[in-house]
C-alpha cells in the first residue's frame, strides 16, 4: 500500500467520515487518524528516497566519484529515513492503543 502511495503522490482511500474529521491530511499524533496517515507517508517517502536512490539519482556530486563514499552516504541517510518511519510507527501503535483503552472503557 505504501509503493502505492508513493507512486501515486500520497493518494487516500479513506471513507468519507475520516476525510471530513481530519481534512485529509491531519498528521497529529493524538488521534488514530493522523498518526496512521504520518506513517503511511513516512514510508512512502522512505521508499520514494531508496528507489531514487537504486536509479542513481540523488546523490551529491561530492560523493559520486567514490562508489564507498557514495554507498556510505545512501546508507547514513536511508538510516535516518528509516528512524523517522520509525518514530512514525511508534507514535501510530501509541494513538491505536490509547483509542483501544477508550474503546474498551466505553463497552
Amino acid at each position: 500500500m505504501a509503493v502505492q502511495e508513493a507512486r501515486r503522490g500520497s493518494g487516500s482511500d479513506k471513507g468519507a467520515y475520516e476525510t471530513a474529521a481530519h481534512g485529509g491530511g491531519c498528521t497529529c499524533g493524538d488521534c488514530p487518524h493522523g498518526a496512521r496517515e504520518g506513517h503511511r507517508r513516512a514510508v512512502a517517502a522512505f521508499l520514494l528516497r531508496r528507489d531514487e536512490f537504486a536509479a542513481g539519482q540523488g546523490l551529491p556530486a561530492a560523493v559520486a566519484h567514490s562508489a564507498s563514499a557514495s554507498r556510505q552516504w545512501v546508507s547514513e541517510e536511508l538510516t535516518q529515513s528509516a528512524e523517522a518511519v520509525a518514530e512514525r510507527g511508534r507514535a501510530e501503535g501509541d494513538a491505536w492503543l490509547a483509542g483501544l483503552g477508550r474503546r474498551t472503557a466505553a463497552v
